[in-house]
């Protein structure tokens, strides 16, 4: 069984060109949480790449997310 890769338009339109790593994910994350990311087929992946945003603290910090709602 071959997974299909997601249409990449939506890369194509909103990443920037500097953001080229994301056309080459075989997954689209639509969930995450801590180091771990969620494909929308409920695949869980450990996110070492940890871009700059997420690196010190992970993503969706409960702390960060609270003050910043």
């Amino acid at each position: 069984m071959t997974a299909m890769p997601p249409a990449l338009s939506v890369f194509e339109t909103l990443e920037s060109e500097v953001r080229s790593y994301c056309r080459d994910w075989p997954a689209v994350f639509d969930r995450a949480h801590g180091a771990r990311l969620t494909d929308e087929d409920g695949h869980t992946y450990l996110d070492f790449f940890a871009g700059a945003g997420s690196l010190n603290y992970g993503h969706n910090n409960p702390v960060l997310k609270r003050a910043l709602i």
